[in-house]
């Protein structure tokens, strides 16, 4: 007979109006795939032995510096494994655990090492470098950020001097704020890096260039001579990854190494500058390409873990009646339900919006490989904005949840204490969220009265020119949800356009009057970024092929599009009168239409994602809904309360130092 939380788990399943499996379909591209997932899943889980999920997981039971570094090692080098067993794997850009892979030693390995090397060697250089990165003979990781410089690349102070009477060049960290800080794997795990480093001939500076870099010996992993690598201590998250720090010492590599598909260095010291810009902008644009793709998982797990816990979860009344003492689960009050679905509808918005933008990047990859880079600006303006919105979406959606399993939410298992700091460290890794904004802004300004436009921003060509719209107007119709949108958008980036002219028109510079606007310029931005995400999400429900499906998902992107009106950053959607407070009440009366329809498939569409109980590692989040039980087995497994029971149930080394000189008075 299932217990109390069982039976309310079931029954919640048991109202969907939609089959879950088919929406796993529509999240993973295909039955196929979705196996495909399944089964590396499986294959991970039962090595790492993770299958019994009554078992406390092991980052709670050893949370040290070393051992969560040696749990990172530990699946890391599973899904290395994997990934060289069976090619392109699920776990290149994920952990199992479903955090961005930057969370394992190995991580940039795939992520940006490998990549990088396909983008920047010459043939004759990938002919040699990329095959040992792919049998796992070397490992690299990716070097760019400084102790002392980060989004500023042109900042960057190590140096890599050219010295022609060994054919070599030096690469060096002339001073402490030049130490390479932050790549994951740098510390301990890496045998290779690139090094972002300026190239200096004869004392002449030609800027950034990427040099592919051994650190430490394969023989027996010292450090080079030359080379200081060591761990940056304890984060916020990502401590199963050794974060390190690299200084180097007039390290010597071969001249050779300096990554050459674009620009090249001689024998004789001659530099021939090629697109070397264009080609290291590509490197970036991978890794943020990756985190568009992902990070939005992280919050269909805060949103799945919360909106599980919430259904069993029994607190309280409807009748707010002191003597009615019948509770109901909390996710029977609306406030629950607003809280969490939109944050369900905000993870399938960028869902879909990271299928689009990845297909965005794949067709401009092509165009490179033909020399044609003229995709290359709104593609990387796209992704700037793209990785700014979704990771902040993401990290500030993950933290609601977590609030909204109370205080139970604040146990580290409840899965949000990995959870919420792993999805936070995106905000600033591979671009400062607000520097990316202004990459996107910068680029939009640029477009104001151009008559070509990029498919993303073809409706600046031809803003919106109805002053309103009427009272009533069907706000669920896409089209009127996607005018509302598009005419936000059109008007802040016009507005900032007219600003920065006027700025210098009055005798401003350019930077004096970007410095002035910069609030527009990223609610601008903002604005475009949001009106891409409610496009892609609109376009991609029209080639659902099941009518249940379809449904569902146009309740939640329209779920979407309102709150995002109605809510925190919606002022922006009333400043001209397009949209008024007439509207306002239409729209809350539309949302609460919707929260009715939506909540019968709540549970379905946490199972719609497909995470394992494993993958959760949630005692609130899991699939059966045994909360209680599973917390209290946890519990008792802790190691502090197992080791205790062989104590006889006392903390002995505790009692006799701290407790008993207090009971007897002889502090």
């Amino acid at each position: 007979m299932p217990n109390r939380q069982i039976q309310l788990m079931q029954n919640a399943r048991a109202q969907a109006s939609f089959h879950s499996q088919e929406l796993t379909d529509v999240i993973y591209g295909g039955a196929a795939a979705v196996e495909k997932r399944r089964e590396e899943f499986r294959r991970i889980e039962k090595l790492l032995g993770r299958s019994d999920t009554r078992k406390l997981p092991h980052i709670y039971g050893e949370s040290g510096r070393t051992e969560q570094y040696v749990d990172g090692l530990r699946w890391g080098a599973a899904t290395f494994r994997e990934r060289l067993k069976c090619g392109e794997s699920w776990f290149d850009a994920v952990t199992p655990h479903h955090w961005m892979n930057n969370a394992s030693p190995f991580g940039l390995h795939f992520l940006m090492f490998t990549p990088a090397l396909k983008l920047l060697a010459s043939p004759e250089q990938l002919e040699y470098w990329l095959p040992l990165a792919e049998s796992g003979r070397i490992i690299g990781t990716y070097c760019q950020t400084e102790l002392g410089h980060g989004t500023f690349v042109r900042g960057l102070e190590t140096t890599a001097t050219f010295e022609e009477a060994t054919d070599e060049f030096v690469i060096h960290s002339p001073t402490t704020s030049s130490t390479k800080f932050w790549p994951g794997g740098l510390g301990y795990a890496a045998s290779h890096a690139i090094v972002m480093a300026r190239l200096v001939i004869k004392s002449e500076d030609y800027g950034v260039h990427p040099f592919i870099v051994q650190l430490r010996s394969l023989e027996d992993y010292t450090p080079l001579p030359g080379v200081e690598l060591g761990d940056i201590g304890l984060k916020l998250g990502h401590n199963t990854n050794d974060n390190g720090y690299a200084f180097f010492t007039h390290l010597r590599i071969p001249r050779t190494h300096l990554l050459m598909r674009s620009n090249q260095v001689l024998r004789d010291g001659t530099f021939i500058r090629g697109p070397i810009d264009k080609l290291a902008y590509s490197t970036m644009l991978f890794a943020r390409k990756i985190i568009i793709i992902r990070i939005y998982f992280q919050l269909a797990q805060a949103a799945t873990i919360a909106t599980r816990y919430s259904v069993v979860r029994e607190q309280g009344n409807i009748a707010f009646d002191s003597a009615d003492n019948a509770e109901v689960p909390i996710f029977a009050f609306k406030l629950q339900q607003y809280r969490l679905l939109t944050l369900m509808a905000r993870a399938f918005a960028l869902h879909f919006a990271g299928v689009h933008v990845g297909s965005l990047y794949e067709a401009r990859l092509a165009q490179q490989e033909r020399d044609d880079h003229s995709e290359l600006a709104p593609v990387h303006a796209l992704l700037a904005g793209m990785k700014a919105y979704s990771t902040q979406v993401t990290a500030d959606g993950a933290e609601d949840a977590r609030k909204c399993c109370g205080g139970h939410g604040y146990l580290a298992m409840s899965g949000f204490g990995q959870l919420v700091p792993t999805a936070t460290a995106i905000a600033t890794l591979e671009g400062e969220n607000f520097v990316m904004y202004q990459q996107l802004a910068r680029f939009l300004v640029k477009c104001v009265g151009r008559a070509e436009q990029h498919s993303t921003t073809e409706y600046l060509r031809s803003p919106n020119t109805v002053s309103d719209i009427s009272p009533e107007a069907d706000l669920l119709e896409p089209t009127v949800q996607l005018g509302i949108f598009r005419h936000r958008s059109a008007r802040l980036v016009v507005e900032c356009a007219e600003a920065l002219l006027a700025s210098q028109q009055e005798g401003l510079s350019f930077a004096q009057a970007w410095n002035k606007h910069i609030l527009s310029l990223i609610a601008a931005a903002r604005a475009h970024t949001e009106t891409v995400v409610l496009t892609a999400f609109i376009d991609s429900i029209v080639g659902v092929q099941h009518d249940s499906v379809r449904a569902v998902l146009r309740r939640l992107c329209s779920l979407f599009a309102l709150s995002s009106i109605e809510g925190p950053n919606g002022g922006d959607f009333l400043a001209d009168g397009y949209i008024s407070n007439v509207h306002l009440r239409p729209i809350r009366e539309s949302i609460d239409l919707l929260l009715e329809e939506l909540v019968p498939d709540a549970i379905a569409l946490t199972d719609s994602w497909n995470f394992t109980d494993a993958c959760l590692a949630s005692a609130l989040g899991c699939w059966d809904g045994d909360v209680y039980e599973r917390m209290m087995e946890w519990t008792r497994q802790v190691p502090l309360n197992v080791d205790v029971r062989k104590m006889g149930g006392v903390f002995k080394p505790g009692f006799e130092q701290y407790i008993k000189p207090v009971l007897r008075a002889k502090l």
